[in-house]
């Protein structure tokens, strides 16, 4: 659970222990005597207590992961980064280096953000403290879920190379890890090796293949997908392709909605 929504916790726990004390009491009262004085009474009130503690973190846990999920989506789905950051001030500035995995997850697209709304240096502040975070992790696990975490951002902020640099390094981390979440992130991580080694090597076909299939793919967030549609347009452009890069335009254009790149297409499109 993120810091910001602690107080959701504390408050949780108050009613997941209020709940049961009131419902003692209420039979206590209904059966002429306290409950809690007979053994059988007391194991049923205790039960009650953990079943009540349990409750609440469960309820509090997944209300807090709803409410950052709705945060993102206004960046990720409604590419309104503006709405996302005004949104998300006051959870980004409970989250203090060193940062643990769900910090990081959180900030990566925070501070993305930030870079769209013209505010690089907070930007780059943040994926420097989120890259410190990740070099002195100890716990393997939480290594490379910090390392996986800042590699959009790293790429971003600093470009292809030191991205790859990130992506090798987790990879090094969660070799030979045969645990379902490290499996998922292995996957993940040989993803994108492909395409920043593509990006690297100047091998337009590996990427534009990889741009068009995530642009037309629904289940991908919209931003990454108005993202990758830019940058297929500028492979398409450097192959005078003038088809195809209007079409990536167009689609940038017609779902970017407040995402900057929305205006460099408008921009080409208006050179075509």
């Amino acid at each position: 659970m993120l810091p910001y929504f602690r107080n959701y916790a504390f408050l949780g726990y108050i009613l997941g222990m209020a709940i049961p004390v009131l419902l003692v009491t209420a039979v206590s009262w209904v059966v002429g005597f306290y409950v809690v004085y007979t053994l059988p009474g007391l194991i049923a009130a205790i039960v009650l207590l953990v079943v009540g503690l349990l409750t609440a973190k469960r309820v509090v846990t997944n209300m807090a992961d709803r409410k950052a999920d709705e945060m993102i989506a206004l960046y990720n789905n409604a590419c309104d980064p503006e709405a996302f950051l005004s949104s998300a001030a006051s959870v980004a500035r409970e989250i203090r280096p060193p940062y643990d995995p769900a910090g990081s997850w959180f900030l990566s697209f925070y501070a993305l953000a930030l870079d769209d709304a013209g505010k690089r240096n907070e930007a780059v502040q943040i994926g420097q403290a989120m890259l410190s975070s990740a070099q002195i992790a100890t716990e393997p696990k939480d290594k490379a879920a910090l390392l996986v975490n800042i590699i959009p951002l790293v790429q971003r902020l600093f470009g292809a190379e030191q991205a790859l640099e990130v992506v090798l390094q987790a990879q090094d981390v969660l070799a030979g890890s045969s645990d379902p979440d490290d499996m998922n992130r292995i996957s993940y991580l040989n993803f994108e090796r492909t395409v920043l080694e593509a990006i690297r090597d100047g091998d337009g076909k590996t990427l534009i293949a990889h741009f068009s299939g995530i642009r037309k793919t629904e289940t991908y967030p919209m931003r990454v997908r108005v993202s990758d549609a830019l940058l297929e347009a500028s492979i398409h452009k450097a192959q005078k392709n003038v088809a195809a890069e209007r079409e990536c335009l167009t689609f940038v254009v017609e779902h970017g909605n407040k995402l900057p790149a929305v205006a460099l297409a408008r921009q080409r499109l208006a050179e075509l």
